[in-house]
């Protein structure tokens, strides 16, 4: 996707499905579309730039050695409303769950529900774009 690189770290296959780290590339004004996770739980840690993260009602403008919980069954984005690139690691508990970011679909085992909820606002408060816009 044009402002999303993905780069597998460790993949879930190398930890018998336990876990896996990714390390998302964010672009410059980009903001990943809303979205629940119904399998998975995440953790993000912001390596460089600045990024904005919405986890349920919270906000969070995360600097370099920040961490982010984004919990299963909770809605939640994140965006880069800089104009500079920002690099995040993200823990995906279980692993297998990573295998959804390489463009498989694999439905009923890791089903994500996306949603338009809060788009608007961010896109007018942030003057990001959505990815893949």
């Amino acid at each position: 996707m044009p402002g999303l690189e993905i780069e597998f770290e460790i993949t879930g296959d190398a930890t018998g499905g336990a876990f896996a780290i990714l390390e998302f590339t964010l672009g410059p004004r980009r903001l990943v579309p809303p979205h629940t996770h119904v399998g998975e739980d995440e953790l993000s840690y912001v390596v460089e730039g600045e990024v904005g993260f919405r986890v349920g009602d919270a906000v969070t403008i995360a600097a370099p050695g920040t961490y982010v919980q984004k919990p299963r069954g909770i809605a939640h984005t994140f965006w880069n409303a800089t104009d500079q690139p920002a690099r995040v690691m993200e823990l995906l508990l279980p692993g297998s769950a990573a295998e959804g970011f390489r463009g498989v679909a694999v439905p009923d085992r890791i089903p994500n529900i996306h949603s338009d909820e809060w788009v608007q606002e961010l896109v007018d408060r942030y003057g990001v774009r959505l990815i893949g816009s």
